[in-house]
C-alpha cells in the first residue's frame, strides 16, 4: 500500500513533533503515514482538492469551505473527542458592572482573528441570532494576529484577554478551550463570563471520498490509539485528544449556517 498522505497546518512547532511521533506509531502498525505541512489552511485545502493529499487535518472552517467547493460532496473520517461541544464566551473583569451583552452596547469589545471560528465567526453569528450585531452595537475591535491558521494559535484570544485585564477593553471573546486552559493555570479568578454561544464542533480529518481501503485502515488505527500507550501518551496530549471518535456532521450545522450567513468580519483591527 502506498504511503497515506496527511496534511497538517503548523500553527505551533509541536505540530511537527506530534505527526512525527504519530507517523512512527502508524508505521509500526503497518501503515506508512506521510505528513505534509502547510502554513495556511487555504493551501492545505487546495492540496487536498488537487489530489496531493489523502486527508487533511482541518479546522471546522477549512472543512466547511471544502464542502462549499465540492458542492457538499466532501466527507470527514474522524475527529477528536475534544472537538465536540466547543463554545465561545464573552468575558469581562470580575469587578465589571456588565451582566449581559446588551450592557456592552457602545463599549469596546475584543474579537480574535477574522478567520477564527471560535473567537470571531461563531460568536458573531450567535449574537446576531439573538438580535445583537457586534459591528453595530459594540465598539468591536478585531485582532488579526495569525490569519490563515483559523485561530489555532489562540494568540489573539489571549492578547485580547490581556487588554480586558488592563482595562483597554470592557469584554472579549474567548473559546471554551482557551478559557479552560486559563482556569487550569489558575489565572481566571478575575474574570467572569456574561454570555455563552451554542455548542459547535471543531476539527476533523477531511477527505474528498471516504471510501477505499486506505481510508478504512487509517480510521481503524486512529480509533485504536490508546492514550496510555507510552509511544502515544505525549503526542496525544500535545494534540489535545483522549481518543478519536467518528465524525459528527450534526455538530457542524450551526457553524455551517454561520459561514453561509456572512459577512463574518466585524470591527476595526487592533494593533497586533
Amino acid at each position: 500500500m502506498a504511503a497515506y498522505k496527511l496534511g497538517a497546518v503548523v500553527y505551533h512547532p509541536k505540530v511537527r513533533q506530534i505527526w512525527h511521533e504519530f507517523s512512527g506509531w502508524f508505521a509500526g502498525q503497518g501503515l506508512e503515514l506521510e505528513a505534509r505541512y502547510f502554513d495556511r489552511y487555504e493551501d492545505q485545502v487546495d492540496a487536498l482538492l488537487d489530489g496531493e493529499l489523502d486527508t487533511a487535518w482541518n479546522t471546522n472552517l477549512a472543512h466547511v469551505r471544502l464542502l462549499q467547493r465540492t458542492n457538499g460532496s466532501a466527507e470527514a473520517l474522524a475527529m477528536r473527542d475534544t472537538d465536540r461541544g466547543w463554545r465561545s464566551h464573552l468575558v469581562v473583569r470580575a469587578d465589571s458592572q456588565v451582566q449581559e451583552p446588551r450592557d456592552l452596547f457602545g463599549r469596546p469589545v475584543g474579537f480574535g482573528d477574522a478567520d477564527s471560528p471560535q473567537a470571531h465567526i461563531m460568536p458573531v453569528h450567535a449574537l446576531r441570532a439573538e438580535g445583537i450585531d457586534p459591528d453595530r452595537d459594540f465598539r468591536a475591535e478585531r485582532l488579526d494576529r495569525d490569519l490563515g491558521k483559523h485561530g489555532d494559535t489562540g494568540g489573539a484570544e489571549l492578547a485580547q484577554l490581556a487588554r480586558v485585564r488592563a482595562g483597554e477593553l470592557d469584554a472579549s471573546v474567548i473559546s471554551s478551550v482557551t478559557l479552560d486552559a486559563v482556569h487550569r493555570l489558575g489565572d481566571a479568578a478575575q474574570l467572569r463570563t456574561v454570555w455563552t454561544s451554542p455548542p459547535f464542533h471543531h476539527c476533523c480529518f477531511s477527505v474528498l471520498d471516504a471510501g477505499g481501503d486506505a481510508h478504512q485502515r487509517f480510521r481503524e488505527l486512529l480509533f485504536g490509539m490508546d492514550a496510555s500507550d507510552p509511544r502515544l501518551c505525549e503526542p496525544m496530549e500535545l494534540e489535545y485528544v483522549n481518543r478519536w471518535v467518528p465524525f459528527d456532521r450534526a455538530g457542524y450545522s450551526e457553524f455551517e449556517a454561520a459561514v453561509a450567513a456572512g459577512p463574518i468580519i466585524v470591527g476595526d483591527p487592533a494593533a497586533a
